[in-house]
């Protein structure tokens, strides 16, 4: 089996992923394994549930209409933005 060394780990999350591992009777190795394995189980899931938010909204909007050019560039650059505020607070 591969071995992989974790460098730079930020001390914050160092010490949330040893409480965990302590509070679970893990090492901490095995703990950050387990999430690892959580995180690629757990990912299409979530991009389903994604999908199906936006889905959602898009129906809910109302009658479908064409965008203009500028429009359409617009809403782009807001959805990245939105995306971008979403990412900087799941790495908080």
């Amino acid at each position: 089996m591969p071995n992989y060394t974790l460098k730079n780990i930020p001390a914050r999350l160092y010490n949330r992923l040893q409480a965990a591992a302590a509070e679970g009777s893990h090492r901490l190795n095995q703990e950050i394994l387990a999430r690892l394995r959580r995180s690629f189980e757990t990912l299409p899931q979530r991009l389903s549930s994604l999908n199906g938010g936006w889905i959602h909204e898009t129906l809910a909007s109302g009658e479908a209409q064409q965008l203009k050019e500028t429009e359409g560039r617009a809403a782009f650059r807001r959805g990245i933005a939105r995306a971008k505020a979403r990412k900087q607070v799941e790495t908080r």
